[in-house]
């Protein structure tokens, strides 16, 4: 028993310092960073890795429930902020990226009656997984955009594709295991430590999707005001350079 439990330590202790690769690779491909979606990517790294940090310090040091509890609040109303502002870069519709980002103020708003209502005692999975549920949401109608997308650009060719995939994982696993673990509150220890393994693989697989995004070949993400549409109707032999179009 008492070689598992310094197993389960070990896992876990490995998903946390994974919270650092995606800073890693945002650190070794910074010249690359040439649209706002990476500089958000890069915000969103520096929050995980100094969340971590601050995280372990206290479990390991000061070891205080009610800091745990804010710093997780803190982390959440924060990670929304970003991902979502993220997510309106990267999707198309005007209208969709317009209730991103509004979403962010009633999402604030929740978190503080929360709360308000639990304080640092404890700390309530429900605002984690109303986050969860919002962002699967979203990547799943970026994924849909990006296949009605007739781009030449191979989709596993760029770095917002596989950014959306490590996101995906980490909100499908993470949402499922919170909904476990709110449902086998009074499940047995192996059950409990079963849980936490697949949260810290899950945990570990999305930060290596993410530090890995950033190789991708193509770094095509701008704004999708940079894209061309040109009229179906549009006769494009009809431009000579003696020849203007009526």
């Amino acid at each position: 028993m008492i070689q598992i439990t310094a197993i389960l330590e070990i896992i876990i202790n490995i998903a946390l310092l994974s919270e650092i690769i995606p800073l890693i690779f945002c650190i070794l491909f910074y010249k690359k960073f040439n649209t706002r979606i990476l500089e958000v990517f890069f915000v969103y790294a520096i929050l995980q890795a100094l969340f971590i940090v601050l995280i372990s310090v206290n479990g390991y040091v000061y070891r205080s429930l009610p800091t745990n509890n804010l710093l997780l609040r803190f982390h959440l109303i924060f990670e929304y902020t970003l991902i979502a502002y993220l997510l309106s870069l990267l999707i198309v519709n005007k209208l969709i990226k317009k209730l991103l980002v509004f979403s962010i103020l009633p999402f604030f708003v929740y978190n503080l009656l929360d709360f308000l209502s639990y304080g640092n005692v404890e700390f309530s999975n429900t605002p984690t997984i109303v986050e969860f549920l919002i962002f699967i949401v979203f990547i799943i109608i970026f994924f849909f955009e990006k296949m009605q997308n007739d781009s030449k650009i191979l989709i596993y060719n760029t770095v917002s594709f596989w950014i959306c995939v490590g996101l995906f994982v980490y909100c499908t696993g993470n949402f499922f295991y919170i909904l476990l673990v709110e449902n086998f509150k009074n499940a047995s220890i192996d059950s409990k430590n079963q849980l936490k393994i697949v949260y810290s693989i899950v945990t570990i697989l999305k930060n290596i999707i993410l530090g890995l995004s950033l190789t991708s070949l193509n770094l095509d993400d701008k704004s999708s005001e940079d894209n061309l549409n040109f009229p179906s109707d549009l006769n494009l032999d009809a431009f000579t350079p003696n020849h203007k179009l009526n």
